[in-house]
This record gives structure tokens, sequence and C-alpha cells, in this order.
């Protein structure tokens, strides 16, 4: 760039004149590259923007399921509670209903005794 920069000086400079026909082929293709620049901005934010917005919906996204397992954390505590206490029940029944069978077995036994 450089290098072109420096031969557009000197034949601007030369006496054939041809210097202003690069000064001007440069100031087209300066203008040129400047938009072309512009065009390539223009579409690295609207590429932002749709990296933004994706973004934010799988923040959305995440904030969504996030809160799904936090109520679904809490159903299985819930329910683990639930079989806890119907344990600690069964375990109260089944020891009630073996008095109660170990009763009608001493009943049964007392009847099955001859009396004295």
């Amino acid at each position: 760039m450089e290098r072109i920069a420096i031969e557009a000086a000197r034949l601007l400079f030369s006496e054939s004149g041809a210097g202003w026909a690069v000064a001007a082929l440069l100031g087209l293709a300066c203008l040129h590259l400047y938009r072309e620049n512009l065009r390539s901005l223009e579409a690295r934010v609207s590429d932002t923007g749709a990296t933004a917005t994706a973004l934010e919906r799988a923040s959305q996204t995440n904030a969504a399921v996030a809160a799904a397992l936090e109520s679904r954390t809490r159903v299985l505590e819930d329910l683990s509670r639930l079989v806890a206490e119907i344990a600690r029940g069964a375990d109260r029944s089944d020891e009630r209903a073996r008095e109660k069978f170990d009763e009608i077995l001493r009943l049964v036994a007392a009847l099955r005794q001859p009396p004295r």
C-alpha cells in the first residue's frame, strides 16, 4: 500500500500530467474501499445483533429449564418425604399387626391347653 502511495505521488508531480489522472483514480479507489468497509461494518453490526438476540433467547430458555429443574427437584423432595412417611406408617402398622397376631396365638395356645 505504501509503495502504491509513493508511486502515485511520483506520478502526480511528474511533468507528463498523468499524475492527476492517477490521483483521481486513487480517490475513486479510496471511495470504493470506504463504501466496502461501511458495508462490512454494517454486516458485522447486523450479525452482532442476531447473536445478541440468539443469546437472549438461550438465556430465557436456560432460565425456563432451571425453573423446571427446580420444580422437579421440589416434587422429588415431596415424594421422598411422602414415601418416608408411608414407610414409617407401614412399619408401625406391621408392628401393631404383629402384636395382634401374637395375642391371637397366645389365645389359641391358651384354648388348646387342657383345663387344670
